[in-house]
């Protein structure tokens, strides 16, 4: 599928230039991370998207999982379960053509993939439910496959990868927090957030009506708390106060 009718371009240039900082300074700063707060499935989240690095995967863990793991939502369920949203970009790999061909079990290493409520999802072909397992362990991933303008994209350039993904599949700013592994010395965890995330729909003119009623029915699948607009404190009302950061960053002239 596009995004917005875009291809990822498959470019590798944010890992570049990371790996150049750390060649040169021994260290990077650069890349806005946040620690996470919660842990649920976080280890097993971790091993997956190591795994998928060390296949050379280009792939991304997005959405509500990620801004719950960060602490800002309170919960990730959506459409009445809890999924995990994971893009994967579309390249010329057999190890993900069970995914692309929505085959109904499949392993991909240590992990066991089962398609699950495919049906639900029917409409947008690009997308299914798996049952991801380990051990006793399973989480559910709904999966997007993201066409590319090359076929030959990897882990190397999950970066940008994440960064498309925010740019063209986000609505929420403060959804654009990400997970994604990079190739290093050996696979590295990176947990990232989008430089505006901390604004709060701040740029967004169409979200500034009391709770965001006009996305209400999206809203009510990570934030039951908005339903209740008297009673609303989360993160993404305009009855919370802005942040100095965001007050700072938005209010005052870059020099």
């Amino acid at each position: 599928m596009r995004l917005r009718g875009k291809l990822f371009d498959g470019s590798d240039s944010l890992f570049r230039t990371q790996q150049e900082l750390v060649n040169r300074a021994g260290h990077a700063v650069w890349l806005t991370e946040f620690t996470p707060a919660r842990l649920d499935h976080l280890g097993f989240v971790n091993r997956l998207l190591q795994t998928f690095c060390e296949l050379d995967i280009c792939c991304a863990l997005v959405n509500a999982y990620p801004a719950y793991i960060a602490g800002v939502l309170s919960v990730y369920s959506t459409g009445g379960g809890k999924l995990s949203l994971l893009y994967i970009a579309r390249v010329d790999s057999p190890i993900l053509d069970n995914i692309y061909n929505k085959e109904p079990s499949f392993q991909i290493r240590p992990f066991t993939f089962t398609l699950t409520e495919s049906e639900r999802y029917m409409d947008f072909h690009d997308y299914s439910v798996f049952a991801i397992t380990q051990g006793d362990e399973t989480v559910r991933f709904l999966i997007g496959v993201v066409d590319t303008v090359t076929i030959t994209c990897g882990s190397k350039s999950n970066i940008n990868f994440l960064e498309f993904l925010w740019d063209n599949a986000l609505i929420f700013s403060f959804l654009k927090y990400g997970i994604v592994c990079v190739p290093l010395a050996s696979p590295m965890v990176l947990y990232l957030q989008h430089h505006s995330a901390t604004s709060r729909g701040w740029t967004q003119n169409s979200l500034r009506t009391p709770c965001f009623l006009n996305y209400q029915p999206v809203l009510d699948h990570f934030i039951p708390a908005c339903t209740d607009s008297s009673s609303c404190k989360c993160h993404v009302s305009p009855s919370t106060p802005v942040s100095a950061k965001s007050s700072f960053i938005h209010g005052v002239p870059h020099l």
